[in-house]
Order: structure tokens, then C-alpha cells, then sequence
């Protein structure tokens, strides 16, 4: 039964993900340029609170406070040694300087990210599954805008909507083979599950801290922060509900 919720919730983070993104696409530039800064300012609430009252709690609830937070911490230099190396990305802007280089590195990062999705998914369903189903939900929350972001760098590469579509679909995929291959191992090593949490919040923090915060911070309109702020709440709201 429990393999069963950890397919599910990789296959709607990873294929459920790029559908929902591939539908934002039809969508007029402006309604896109509504909704998108919505679903950021959603995914970095969910973010924060999945890594900072679900996979940290747990993962000190498991382990010992030093190596436990020793391991958040490395892996947030792991991420930002990752983002320099161009392997792990989450830009939303098209003219960063990296995205003169992107397509085909764009999909390898993709794939890599979505893999790892797939062991913090397993790794938190094998702690609980209110775990699983929060650090799912925070998943699939910062993962469509992340799409919509990778779908308009590979158009702007060249690359036709059809073939866009495909390319982005196959590397999702990996989040299954990813959770699969975490469960089987993790159920073996099952000390190993509070310092991959411990990573997973890592990763949950950087994204929320480094990658998606910027960009809620263009919009300085008092309308846009109120607007921020409400759904910043509405997603920290959704991971606590969860978790109780």
C-alpha cells in the first residue's frame, strides 16, 4: 500500500506537473503573468513549512541534532555548488546569464532534480505518510511554475511547443524510477532516512530561500506584497492542515 502513495504522488509531481504546465501555455501572456507569481509565492510557502515543521522535526525526531543539522547544511552547499555548476536549475527568467547556454542542459538538470524528488518523496512516506503527502503537495507546488519557467526557456531555444512538450515530459519521468529505487534501498538502510530528509529540507529551503523568493521580490507594488503574503500563508496553511 505504501508504494502505491509514493507512485502516486511522484507521478502527479512529475508528469501531473508538466500537463498543468503545458495548460498554463495556452493561456493569454497576461492571465500567465497573473497566475505564475501565485504559484511561486504558493510553492515558497509550501517549501518552508514542509522543510521547517515536517522533514526537519522528523528528521531530528530520528537521528541525533548535530549530524542532523550538519546534513542540512551541507546540503545547501551541495545546492549552491550544483546552481554554480549549471546542473541544478530554477530560474524563472528567461535572461539570466546561464539560459544562453540552456536547452539540452536544462532537460539534464531536470531529470537530475525530478530523481531527487523521487528519493524525498519515498524517504518521507517511509516516515509517515502525513510526511509523504506534505512533502508531495510541496512537490507538485513548486514544481509547475519551475516547468512553466523550463518550458518557456526551451521555446525561446528554438525548440517547437511539440517537441518541448516531449523532451520535458521524458526527463519528469525520472521522479518514479527515483522513489522506486528509494524505497526498496531506504527500506534496507533504514538509518539513512533522517539525514536524507535532512537533505531533502536542505533542498526545500534553497529553492524557497535562493531560487523562488527573488523573484516574488520584483514586484514591490503594496498590492502585489498583500497578494504575496496571503498565498505565502495559504501554503504554509496547506502543509500544517496536512500535517495535523
Amino acid at each position: 500500500m505504501l508504494i502505491l502513495w509514493i507512485i502516486l504522488f511522484s507521478v502527479l509531481g512529475s508528469i501531473g506537473a508538466i500537463l498543468t504546465a503545458a495548460a498554463f501555455l495556452l493561456f493569454q501572456e497576461k492571465i500567465q503573468e497573473i497566475l505564475i507569481p501565485c504559484l511561486v509565492s504558493y510553492a515558497t510557502g509550501t517549501l518552508l513549512a514542509a522543510a521547517l515543521l515536517g522533514l526537519i522535526p522528523k528528521a531530528l525526531s530520528l537521528g541525533s541534532p548535530s549530524p542532523v543539522l550538519a546534513s542540512v547544511l551541507a546540503g545547501i552547499l551541495l545546492f549552491f555548488l550544483l546552481e554554480k555548476l549549471v546542473i541544478w536549475r530554477h530560474c524563472h527568467d528567461a535572461e539570466c546569464e546561464v539560459h544562453g547556454t540552456a536547452g539540452p542542459m536544462i532537460l539534464i538538470g531536470d531529470a537530475f532534480h525530478n530523481f531527487i524528488d523521487g528519493v524525498v518523496i519515498a524517504a518521507s512516506f517511509l516516515f509517515s505518510i502525513p510526511v509523504g503527502v506534505a512533502v508531495g503537495l510541496s512537490v507538485i507546488a513548486h514544481e509547475i511554475p519551475q516547468e512553466v519557467g523550463d518550458f518557456g526557456i526551451l521555446l525561446n531555444s528554438g525548440y517547437s511547443r511539440r517537441r518541448a512538450f516531449s523532451l520535458n515530459l521524458m526527463s519528469s519521468l525520472f521522479t518514479v524510477p527515483g522513489a522506486v529505487i528509494a524505497f526498496f534501498a531506504l527500506d534496507l538502510i533504514q538509518g539513512a532516512i533522517p539525514y536524507v530528509m535532512a537533505i531533502s529540507a536542505a533542498s526545500f529551503l534553497y529553492i524557497a530561500l535562493v531560487d523562488l523568493s527573488p523573484e516574488l521580490h520584483r514586484r514591490t507594488a503594496p498590492r502585489s506584497a498583500i497578494r504575496q503574503f496571503l498565498l505565502l500563508l495559504a501554503g504554509v496553511g496547506t502543509i500544517v492542515l496536512v500535517l495535523l
